[in-house]
């Protein structure tokens, strides 16, 4: 799960790129190293490669990324940048599908415990190493070496002997092994319908053992950034400035761009404004404010651009404690709230209402199966009534907690508790916290308050990412308490299973299972906004990330 810059886990949320992998509810924004230098350009560094494309593209972005190492990615702004640099065996396309990336083809054994890769002959690391089965051999096992401490090594847990790895007993996996040099042979320790999509994400893309027993945890800084993408990290300054350069001998042919500049600014107004000045070919990750500033322009309103991107913003509720273990409290919360208020006062009238735990776009959602709106001030009434608090009365008193990001957050939390007031007659507190409060507040249950906001964007498209690691009881990130046993044999049945149709079938009982127990309340999915000038072409957004640079071109 991605963080992403969410309330995305890595399960990340992000209208504006937030951390996508359990960063849920939360921005992560974690400074790179600081590195004043610059590094020659990639033609100069490395003579066995042709001359790269013309031109530049000038990037600005919200917040500053994780450091470049694969293994240790936590947030989207993080994840888009890297996957220039890096990839997998696997990856994912701009339509959210799973294709060959490093494999030229790829099989999965009849009983699907057995993957097997191969990969594309003449393949090149950006400093001239080849490509072997070995080095991702190498890349998976550090991913899982607890000494690396990787966030997100659980998406090679599935695979036989990582469980032995992860705890320090072993320093490789039994199931991962190289069956030649363009073969890579992966073992896993149950049935995983979802594993092609999880060996795509960032923890199993490959990095050249060579230069890291070189350079040490020097290696992800410039000019010993090596990775095997299209792009490499070429200069950084500080944690504001990053620059990139194409790699001439990327497999799929040089890039078109022959440098992208990419700029952390906090503030997307500012970002803005810097973009009508010329400063900027692109500004992604837009506040509401800065929306409504594109909209009022009709230059920068033609050139605005959104699109709904996979992650979920909710309420909490935590089930396992008064008012909140009672279910009609619960439903009284979810038919008091108005979502499409919410879109169009704080979100500027971009997203979508939620009706659904699970976006559109991942196989298992049903959120078109309730499409009508669940805002019900009489219902709610009734139910909280019900639940032994008429008209409010004797409510217990109850502070919704969310994490510092974007102002348009706030906004949706004092909405929201307005609702609450008008409609029910409950007067709630608002707690603002910095993002690493509020993940520790909720981390412990002895600090985990009643109720808080929360979002989860999807690293790879499978609604096991968001059922296995939020959903089921006992899940890392099952913050709620949920628990249901037909729920959690529901997920379990769709994770094990290989026939994608029947997976999608078993998600959406269990979605449908979870819906009528009112854990949570949906809020809306997000989109994806951002400006780019008319003369870039290609360059925009995926329902999970921004389309590699490698597709996007700059016209004269």
């Amino acid at each position: 799960m991605r963080k992403e810059t969410g309330l995305r886990p890595h399960l990340s949320i992000d209208a504006v790129g937030w951390p996508r992998w359990f960063v849920l509810g939360l921005l992560l924004v974690v400074a790179a190293f600081a590195v004043g230098a610059s590094r020659m350009s990639a033609a100069s560094a490395h003579p066995f490669k042709a001359r790269a494309g013309g031109g530049a593209l000038r990037i600005a972005i919200t917040g500053a990324p994780d450091p470049f190492d694969p293994a240790l990615l936590g947030d989207n702004r993080s994840i888009e940048l890297a996957q220039n640099i890096y990839e997998g065996v696997l990856g994912v396309n701009n339509a959210a599908r799973i294709v060959p990336a490093l494999a030229s083809t790829w099989t999965r054994s009849a009983n699907g415990l057995v993957y097997t890769f191969n990969l594309r002959h003449g393949l090149h690391f950006g400093n001239g190493d080849p490509i072997t089965a070995e080095d991702l051999v190498y890349t998976y096992n550090r991913s899982l070496n607890p000494k690396t401490a990787s966030g997100t090594s659980f998406f090679l847990e599935d695979i036989k002997g990582a469980d032995a790895v992860l705890s320090g007993k072993a320093k490789a996996a039994s199931g991962i092994k190289a069956a030649g040099k363009y073969t890579l042979k992966v073992t896993l320790a149950h049935k995983a319908g979802y594993f092609a999509a999880e060996i795509s994400r960032w923890p199993a893309w490959v990095v050249d053992s060579k230069v890291i027993a070189r350079y040490g945890k020097g290696w992800i800084t410039p000019p010993h950034n090596i990775g095997s993408g299209a792009y490499e990290l070429t200069g950084q300054v500080g944690d504001q400035q990053y620059t990139f350069t194409a790699n001439p001998s990327y497999y799929l042919g040089k890039p078109k761009i022959a440098r992208v500049s990419v700029s952390a600014v906090p503030d997307s107004t500012a970002a803005v404004s810097r973009y009508q000045a010329g400063e900027f070919d692109a500004v992604v990750g837009l506040s509401a404010a800065a929306i409504l500033q594109a909209k009022a322009n009709s230059t920068l309103r033609s050139q605005f651009h959104t699109t709904p991107i996979e992650r979920t913003v909710w309420l909490e509720m935590n089930n396992s404690k008064p008012p909140f273990n009672k279910l009609a409290v619960r439903q009284a919360f979810n038919h008091a709230i108005d979502k499409n208020a919410i879109i169009k006062i704080a979100l500027a009238g971009v997203g979508t209402p939620a009706n659904a735990w699970l976006p559109p776009g991942i196989a298992g959602n049903v959120n078109a199966q309730h499409s009508g709106s669940t805002y019900n001030v009489g219902l709610a009434r009734q139910l909280l009534a019900k639940a032994g608090y008429p008209d409010g009365k004797g409510f217990p008193s109850v502070e919704l907690d969310y994490g510092i990001n974007y102002g348009e957050y706030a906004q949706v939390y004092e909405l929201i508790q307005g609702q609450l007031e008008k409609n029910l007659g409950i007067k709630i507190g608002l707690k603002e916290l910095p993002i690493n409060a509020f993940n520790n507040e909720l981390t412990s249950a002895k600090t985990r308050p009643l109720l808080w906001g929360y979002t989860f964007g999807f690293d790879y498209p499978d609604a096991q990412e968001l059922d296995q690691y939020l959903g089921i009881r006992g899940a890392p990130y099952n913050y709620d308490g949920y628990s249901n046993k037909t729920y959690d044999r529901l997920v379990a049945q769709a994770n094990a299973e290989s026939n994608q149709s029947t997976r999608a079938k078993l998600y959406a009982r269990a979605e449908n299972v979870r819906l009528a127990d009112a854990p949570t309340v949906p809020l809306y999915f997000v989109n994806q906004n951002w400006l780019v000038k008319p003369n870039v072409k290609g360059f925009g957004y995926s329902p999970l990330y921004m389309h590699p640079w490698r597709q996007v071109s700059i016209q004269p």
